[in-house]
């Protein structure tokens, strides 16, 4: 970096060519210095003296950096919608049984759909989980599972994504609890089971497009369920 600025610098202004000849930053050679001096020091204290241990850790990493984007403030104002409505449903659920002796949520005839989306739900958010951890620590999961690279999300996308998810099944989940209870807060313009309906269609609208990022799921069942009948692989097993 030292070279190419000097260099850079010397073509631009002409008038001023070797300016920087026989200073610290003209060939690089001091820096060099000082960071194989930093490289054998964290070797040496966090590494056990392995110098290419040492120089992968110290390799700068996505999300280290202290610039905040709109993409997280999105994720972060969104995650706090989440929570609230979390404690919310929790709290409905929890406060009705206990002080009119209602049938919670758990005992309502739709709950098996909200379980099983549920289920759905939390899967995305542990393989979002996953792949933070797999990129963080630069573990090459799209080559071990054999995915495409151009169809593959960022952490940040498919926590989007989980979080938009999360929204509307709490959404729903707290509108059904609220028409079918008995303090009529909530006018009952909608039957309820068309909150249970509507989210079985959302699921299955989430699990299918984008066609071009859900492929790959689809294929992978598909490994999945046809596993005894073709040559394993790495990641059918």
């Amino acid at each position: 970096g030292f070279v190419k600025i000097a260099k850079k610098f010397d073509k631009t202004f002409k008038d001023h060519k070797g300016l920087f000849k026989g200073n610290n930053c003209d060939d690089g050679k001091k820096a060099e210095v000082l960071a194989g001096k930093m490289e054998r020091l964290y070797a040496n204290w966090f590494c056990d003296g392995d110098i290419r241990e040492a120089q992968a850790q110290m390799l700068s990493k996505r999300g280290d950096g202290l610039m905040m984007d709109w993409t997280q403030l999105r994720l972060g104002y969104r995650l706090g919608m989440c929570s609230i409505l979390a404690l919310w449903v929790a709290w409905d659920c929890v406060w009705g049984q206990l002080s009119r002796g209602e049938v919670s949520i758990g005992g309502r005839t739709a709950f098996p759909v909200f379980r099983g989306c549920f289920g759905l739900l939390a899967w995305h958010w542990f393989w979002g989980l996953s792949v933070y951890v797999w990129t963080r620590y630069r573990i090459n999961y799209i080559y071990l599972f054999e995915f495409d690279p151009r169809n593959v999300d960022t952490p940040i996308d498919i926590f989007n994504d989980a979080v938009d998810e999360t929204l509307v099944f709490l959404i729903c989940m707290l509108l059904y609890y609220k028409t079918e209870s008995d303090d009529q807060l909530f006018p009952d313009l909608i039957p309820p089971g068309a909150y249970p309906m509507f989210l079985i269609l959302y699921t299955i609208k989430c699990m299918i497009f984008p066609w071009k990022l859900r492929k790959p799921l689809w294929n992978s069942i598909r490994q999945v369920l046809l596993a005894s009948f073709v040559s394993p692989t790495f990641f059918l097993t």
